[in-house]
C-alpha cells in the first residue's frame, strides 16, 4: 500500500514538496489543509490532491495519514507538530522546526514519549553534492580543516504583510537562513562546542536582519553569516591543510570544487537531481516503515542544538 502523506499549509514550499512526492516511489499526498478553505482547494486542484480542508485537526483525524509535512510559517511549527503528535501522525516539519531550545526539547520529548517519529526538514543534509563533499572531507582529500565559512543571504521582500520581517510570523534571518549554516557546519565538521559568539543587526520591525555567529571545534573555528537584506556570496568553504573544498549555495547544493595546494582543481556536479526534497521524502518513509522515532540524518539532538543557537542570537538584543 502506498505511503500516505498530508500537507499542513498551502504555500509555495508545499508545492515543491508535493512535486517531490510525485517523483518518489510508492507514496502520494492524499490531503492538504490551510486556514483558508479556498486556498486549500486551489492548491489541491493545482497539485492533483483529492481532499482539501480548512481544519488541520479534522484532516488528521479523518484521513489518518502515515505522515504529515508541515509547511506553514515558522511561528506555527511547534503548535502543529504537537497536534500531529497528539494524533499519532509522524511529522516532517519545515525548518526552522522550533524558535527556541525550550520549545524544541519540550515537543521532541513529547514525540518520544508518545512514540511518534519527528524530523526537521533540513533537506540540504541529504543532497548528493553535500554527501559527496562530506565523503571527500572524511577521505582526507584536503587534510585537516582549520577554518570554515558558511554564508547564506538574499534580499527578502519588504512590502507590508510579508513574513520575513514580521516577528509574529517567526521572521528573521536566523529561522530562515542561519539554520542552514549551523546544520550544514555540523554535518561537515561534527558537533561544535557549546561556546559561540553572535553579532546581530536588528530591523525596524524587530527581527534579526543580518548576523554572524562564530563556532568552535577542537581542531578549527568557523563563521556563519546570514542576511535577509543583502545578497551574500552564498557559500560553504572548508579550508584544510592540503587544500580547499568550496560549494556555492550550499543549502541547495548542486556541486562543489576541490582545489589542492599544488593547484589541482576538480569539480563534482550533481546532474541527476530534479527536486532535492525527494531525499527527505524517502528518508521519512524509510524511518517510519522501520519503526524509528528519529532520523540519523537529521537527529533530534541536532535540531535542539540549532535552537540553542537561536537562543544565543535572540539574547544579543538583551546583552
Amino acid at each position: 500500500m502506498a505511503f500516505r502523506w498530508v500537507i499542513l499549509g498551502a504555500g509555495s514550499i508545499a508545492g515543491k514538496f508535493a512535486d517531490a512526492v510525485r517523483r518518489a516511489e510508492d507514496c502520494e499526498v492524499v490531503a492538504v489543509a490551510s486556514r483558508s478553505l479556498s486556498r486549500a482547494e486551489a492548491f489541491a486542484r493545482a497539485q492533483g490532491i483529492p481532499a482539501a480542508y480548512d481544519d488541520y485537526a479534522r484532516m488528521l483525524q479523518e484521513v489518518r495519514p502515515d505522515a504529515a509535512y508541515i509547511a506553514t510559517t515558522t511561528n506555527a511549527h511547534a503548535e502543529l507538530t504537537r497536534l500531529c503528535i497528539g494524533s499519532g501522525v509522524a511529522v516532517l516539519c519545515e525548518k526552522a522546526m522550533f524558535m527556541s531550545s525550550a520549545e524544541a526539547q519540550e515537543v521532541l520529548s513529547l514525540a518520544r514519549a508518545r512514540g511518534v517519529f519527528c524530523m526537521e526538514a533540513m533537506w540540504s543534509r541529504l543532497l548528493p553534492a553535500v554527501r559527496e563533499m562530506k565523503r571527500q572531507l572524511d577521505a582526507d582529500v584536503i587534510g585537516e580543516v582549520k577554518y570554515a565559512e558558511f554564508a547564506i543571504g538574499w534580499q527578502a521582500p519588504t512590502q507590508p504583510g510579508n513574513r520575513f520581517f514580521d516577528p509574529a510570523l517567526g521572521g528573521g534571518a536566523a529561522y530562515d537562513l542561519m539554520v542552514y549554516g549551523y546544520e550544514l557546519a555540523d554535518f561537515f565538521l561534527g558537533q561544535p562546542q557549546e561556546h559561540m559568539e553572535a553579532a546581530v543587526r536588528w530591523s525596524d520591525s524587530g527581527v534579526d536582519e543580518t548576523e554572524t555567529v562564530t563556532l568552535h571545534w577542537p581542531q578549527c573555528m568557523g563563521t556563519l553569516s546570514a542576511s535577509i537584506t543583502v545578497n551574500l556570496d552564498e557559500r560553504a568553504v572548508l579550508f584544510g591543510t592540503k587544500g580547499v573544498l568550496r560549494m556555492s549555495k550550499p543549502h541547495m547544493a548542486e556541486g562543489f570544487t576541490c582545489t589542492l595546494n599544488d593547484g589541482t582543481i576538480t569539480r563534482w556536479q550533481d546532474s541527476a537531481t530534479q527536486n532535492g526534497f525527494i531525499y527527505e521524502v524517502d528518508e521519512v518513509m524509510r524511518c517510519v516503515r522501520a519503526g524509528m522515532l528519529e532520523s540519523p540524518a537529521v537527529p533530534h539532538d541536532l535540531t535542539i542544538r540549532c535552537a540553542k543557537m537561536f537562543d544565543r542570537i535572540m539574547a544579543v538584543r538583551e546583552d
